[in-house]
């Protein structure tokens, strides 16, 4: 035998998911779900556009993302971390400072460095620089021609770096 407050329990509860009320929300969250879930699928589409080149993985990507919820997931986590438009700029703009510094050498004359002190362009064979004065390699004593400092002997008129040969006396006789 049941007890008269539980069979009253169970109708009040049969008659509340019955109700129009809870068919209205369990309604509604369905819509809401949906049109959630079709949001992410179109936001995945626009969002692999700017970001993959191959149309093909485009569209792979949204077939990903018809997996409810857990597609987008994953794109999130695997997309590429930036846009085409960025990558094309950014190489564009290594391309520009390229030709810039091409540009620059032969304004120059000849293949360019950067002085260590105050970082002003100079060329290969400047032994101070112009502007600080810093003493950026030394001049052989036989050809003038300059020498890195930890050279030891000049590699164009075989003098010994320091020495007071003349350009034509032979070190080894």
């Amino acid at each position: 035998m049941i007890p008269g407050f539980i069979v009253l329990q169970a109708e009040e509860a049969e008659s509340f998911f019955d109700s129009g009320v809870w068919w209205f929300f369990t309604r509604m969250s369905i819509a809401v779900l949906a049109g959630l879930w079709l949001a992410l699928i179109y936001w995945v589409y626009k969002d692999a556009r700017r970001r993959v080149a191959d149309p093909l993985m485009v569209w792979v990507a949204v077939a990903a993302a018809a997996f409810p919820f857990v597609g987008p997931l994953f794109y999130a986590i695997l997309r590429p971390p930036e846009y085409l438009d960025d990558v094309m700029e950014r190489s564009l703009e290594i391309k520009a400072r390229e030709m810039e510094v091409r540009q620059r050498e032969q304004a120059m004359g000849g293949a360019v460095g950067t002085c260590p002190a105050c970082r002003e362009p100079v060329r290969d064979d400047f032994l101070i620089c112009p502007k600080c004065r810093r003493e950026l390699k030394v001049a052989c004593s036989g050809c003038r021609k300059p020498l890195d400092p930890d050279w030891r002997i000049c590699p164009f008129c075989s003098v010994e770096v320091g020495s007071r040969m003349g350009a034509g006396e032979d070190m080894f006789a």
